[in-house]
């Protein structure tokens, strides 16, 4: 959750929220800013493709490859945009879920990615995305989008009514990192629209080079509330500005449509301190052993056993 005086576009680290006026009425057209100056808590929920489209991890050049003196695909985008979006959650708390592997003989389409509930900052989330290939799995398939945005919309709706219970008002944002091949377009357009009138945003970041028109397609279409950005990693990775431009060019105002939609004004300014909040730079862990074998229908079987939770380190 978080609280900031200054544009989210900014990405800059910002003073931390500790006290809050009392109610007061909202005068004027509310902007974002409002909203996070009256103590608007955001939320950050991350999830990662597991599926065989991302290839065989074994290979170099695969989005998921291994290799303890570089960071693959996945990497390269937790370690870019992550903290972006953690530099606006106070608690630097996050889930994060994987999609598309097969666990205990069943494809999971939402899954929880490391020991715990939520992996704290980004060094957090880069251990808890290595520690999928220390635990028995496959990489396998279809690719569906649908369950984790479920999953992500009521804990959303869940964190705004209990924020609303306190006198306060949440926000979410779902990122999703995948390589863009989703099974089914249709299905998919139609559970964002199912969740259009929660308060979530969704960011896809499509990882690698393959062809994202069915992402851009989401991000295009809209029924019900806008909810979706979609931003192509490799068009931003080298240019820290334009991937924080990217990646957060529609939150603001769909965070407004959102409240104003609900008839919710911004609450009164909150007492700002004069410390800042620090952002977090991602540690690298040590080298990780793994048992690679191909399995039947293409899948990528990972053998091991085990989570770890060092720094990240390479």
């Amino acid at each position: 959750p978080i609280a900031s005086a200054v544009p989210i576009a900014s990405a800059v680290p910002i003073a931390s929220a500790v006290a809050v006026a009392g109610p007061q009425a909202f005068v004027g057209t509310p902007t974002f800013v409002d909203y996070l100056s009256g103590g608007c808590e955001l939320n950050l929920t991350v999830a990662i493709d597991f599926t065989g489209s991302n290839g065989d991890p074994r290979r170099p050049g695969t989005l998921h490859h291994v290799d303890p003196n570089s960071l693959n695909g996945y990497e390269s985008a937790i370690a870019s945009i992550v903290p972006i979006l953690a530099n606006y959650d106070s608690d630097k708390k996050f889930p994060v879920y994987g999609f598309g592997a097969k666990l205990g003989g069943q494809v999971r389409h939402c899954f929880q990615v490391g020991r715990d509930p939520e992996a704290f900052g980004v060094a957090g989330v880069m251990d808890a995305y290595n520690s999928v290939f220390k635990i028995p799995m496959a990489l396998s398939g279809p690719t569906v989008f649908t369950e984790v945005i479920k999953t992500a919309a009521a804990r959303a709706t869940k964190a705004q009514e209990a924020a609303m219970q306190s006198g306060k008002q949440a926000y979410s944002v779902l990122l999703i990192l995948t390589d863009g091949a989703v099974s089914d377009v249709q299905a998919t357009k139609r559970a964002i629209a199912a969740v259009s009138e929660e308060p979530l945003s969704i960011v896809i970041v499509g990882v690698g080079h393959a062809n994202f028109s069915s992402m851009q397609y989401l991000d295009d279409s809209t029924l019900g509330r806008d909810i979706v950005q979609f931003v192509p990693f490799a068009a931003h990775a080298q240019n820290r500005a334009s991937l924080s431009a990217a990646t957060l060019d529609e939150i603001p105002k769909q965070l407004v449509q959102f409240f104003q939609q609900q008839g919710i004004q911004p609450m009164s300014k909150i007492q700002i301190e004069e410390e800042e909040i620090i952002l977090q730079p991602y540690l690298e862990e040590e080298e990780i052993d793994l048992t690679l074998d191909l399995g039947n229908d293409d899948e990528i079987v990972m053998g091991g056993g085990g989570y770890y939770d060092n720094g990240y380190k390479k």
